[in-house]
């Protein structure tokens, strides 16, 4: 088991040295060819930064959208609601019901005015108040007190 990995390793090592001496002229380990290798990762770290960043802002803005998408759906039904409150208060029985709350008839309506009615048991005579003593002012210097620090 051991002899082959040990194949497979060898055999990896010099794929990738050869690979590397066929891309990058001088047998690969020049210091050209690192700087490259070095370049190509940061660009390549530098594009996934970007991409990560954009799919953060892309979930921010699409919680925005529906936020604003339900803010949207409840106005319509505020609006809604207002359109059919407007209806009404233009239509002839709301004008008949405000008048009925102000105390106002049609032509032809009977009106009832109840009268009182003596109680036939006699009430006691009201009785005069007593008055209560006045309190007593504060102090002067309470007033002060009171004047500028209220």
């Amino acid at each position: 088991m051991t002899t082959r990995l040990r194949r497979s390793w060898a055999m990896l090592r010099g794929r990738s040295r050869r690979w590397l001496a066929a891309t990058f002229p001088g047998g690969g380990r020049t210091v050209i060819s690192l700087a490259v290798i070095a370049l190509l990762i940061l660009f390549a770290g530098g594009i996934a930064v970007n991409l990560v960043n954009q799919l953060i802002i892309a979930r921010h803005l699409e919680r925005e959208l529906a936020a604003a998408h339900s803010e949207v759906s409840a106005l319509q039904a505020t609006t809604q609601a207002l359109a059919a409150r407007l209806e009404y208060e233009r239509s002839d029985a709301a004008t008949e019901a405000w008048a009925r709350d102000l105390g106002l008839v049609r032509d032809g309506d009977i009106v009832i005015v109840p009268e009182r009615v003596p109680s036939a048991i006699p009430q006691p005579p009201p009785t005069t108040p007593v008055p209560s003593p006045l309190p007593t002012p504060p102090p002067n210097w309470q007033r002060w007190w009171h004047a500028f620090f209220p």
